[in-house]
């Protein structure tokens, strides 16, 4: 298995570690690959697995099969073993360091949640259905039921791998009387054993993998981070949010005191053990294991691109992934974006000017107006696959409704599908249409009028909502805003 680092306890270590552990203990002899150890590599090695930051140190080992996590991993194991088949998975939707990458070793792709999926479909240029979902599980052995959650929370945890949710998260547990607890990078504390301290709190506010242990643990969770919110989880809830892995996908709208508030209303005891219940019988490792392993089988099985062909993949990947002193090189446009973001949230949105195209290519210069969430920049353009996507601006005073020029363009796969659009201010419904008749991309221009009581002065989200309503199969609509112009 290969990883970027083993130092810290986040997301992709701790399912490198407890996959590596539950493959272990199925009979398996699993090596790991990490270029920074630390306590994670630490316990690894407790447990009598390898772990090394130097590919030397695997002289004279043979391997059936490579399970890699990240395209920075994958060169010094591939350029070793260039026979061993791999399976890359994805766990990211937007990192670079998580971009899915085409060399001769790689016969099978995954990832851990619908949108890491189709992110590897269109990374590489393959069918959604060529990319195995192998869904984050949870060692119920380590997080085991705590005691039944009181009628009403008073102790609550929260993770803090980013920390734009930690004023807000604060703000309402003050306002409720709940002790709440931060842990995570962005309030530089960790906890070492989240399997024995989760079980001692009434509410927990996470994503991703941390929700799901938490869930297992019958502790009711609040799903949020710093990148936005999804809400209470119940078992409508579980069922819609368990595909996107509680991540990013799931982060549906913003965070805000007064919609923490309203899901903390639907804290519910009894429901939280009924998700756990339903967690602990069916998202457990063994099942991840066994599905892990007939993926490795299947690339076991399958058959090797030939040698002048995998010249050709190494080729286009060195051409790529090569550091090269050009602007367009994807680490320094990665880090340029980065500046961009420091400098505006420092700074904050500035008011929305009016009557002024802003468009949204690699000049970037939208941001200092406008905040995208669930919107992806790429090739000068911004643009979404997913279901649900925002826009968050300050419009300032006013005095009359506004009026929105949206320039945009709508991908439909195929012409029989039909896609229902939605534009929401505030939550406000302000205009439903049908896209549908043809395939390809399809320009748009429409003018929306945004009602007063639908804008507040220092921050407005206008929301977008993509729904299939016709269509042979389920199949992924895009859409990507070209730019926009408010008018008084």
């Amino acid at each position: 298995m290969t990883t970027l680092e083993l130092a810290t306890r986040r997301g992709v270590q701790n399912v490198t570690r407890d996959l590596a552990l539950a493959l272990s203990e199925a009979g398996h002899n699993v090596c790991v690959y990490a270029r920074n150890a630390g306590v994670v590599a630490d316990e690894l090695r407790d447990q009598g697995i390898q772990v090394a930051i130097e590919i030397a140190r695997f002289a004279g080992s043979r391997f059936d099969v490579i399970h890699t996590h990240h395209p920075a991993m994958c060169s010094p194991v591939f350029a070793r073993f260039p026979d061993t088949p791999a399976v890359f998975v994805c766990h990211d939707d937007a990192s670079w360091f998580d971009a899915a990458v085409q060399l001769p070793n790689i016969v099978k792709y995954a990832a851990v949640s619908e949108s890491m999926a189709g992110r590897v479909a269109a990374d590489i240029g393959i069918a959604r259905a060529d990319v195995a979902l192998l869904l984050n599980g949870v060692d119920t052995r380590r997080f085991l039921p705590g005691p039944a959650p009181p009628s009403a929370p008073r102790r609550a945890l929260a993770f803090a791998k980013n920390s734009e949710h930690v004023e807000v998260v604060r703000a309402v547990c003050a306002q409720r009387s709940i002790a709440v607890d931060f842990i995570g990078a962005a309030v530089e504390t960790q906890l070492d054993n989240p399997a024995q301290a989760l079980p001692g709190y009434d509410l927990v506010f996470a994503s991703a993998l941390s929700a799901i242990e938490a869930m297992a643990c019958l502790r009711p969770v609040i799903v949020c981070d710093g990148r936005g919110m999804a809400g209470m989880v119940d078992m409508a809830r579980y069922e819609a949010w368990r595909p996107k892995n509680f991540g990013v996908a799931a982060l549906n709208g913003p965070l805000s005191v007064e919609r923490v508030a309203q899901e903390l209303d639907r804290y519910d005891p009894a429901e939280a053990v009924r998700v756990g219940a339903r967690v602990r019988a069916e998202a457990g490792l063994a099942a991840l294991v066994e599905q892990c392993v007939r993926l490795y089988r299947e690339a076991i099985a399958a058959p090797r691109v030939a040698a002048d062909e995998a010249a050709r993949m190494w080729a286009r990947h060195l051409e790529h992934w090569t550091p090269r002193l050009a602007d367009e090189w994807a680490f320094a446009e990665e880090r340029q974006v980065l500046i961009n973001e420091v400098r505006r949230l420092r700074a904050g949105l500035d008011v929305l000017p009016r009557d002024n195209r802003i468009t949204f290519g690699d000049d970037r210069a939208s941001v200092r107006f406008i905040e995208a969430t669930g919107f992806e920049r790429r090739h000068g353009t911004m643009w979404t696959s997913s279901s649900f996507a925002s826009l968050r601006f300050r419009p300032g005073v006013l005095s009359a409704p506004l009026k929105l020029d949206l320039e945009f363009a709508v991908h439909l796969p195929t012409a029989d599908l039909a896609v229902e659009m939605t534009l929401l201010a505030n939550g406000a419904e302000i205009e439903r249409w049908i896209e549908t008749g043809f395939a390809g991309w399809a320009e748009r221009r429409r003018t929306f009028e945004l009602p007063l009581e639908a804008c507040h002065p220092t921050a407005t989200w206008l929301a977008f909502q993509l729904k299939q309503t016709a269509g042979a199969t389920p199949a992924q609509a895009g859409f990507c805003i070209r730019a926009t112009t408010f008018r008084a």
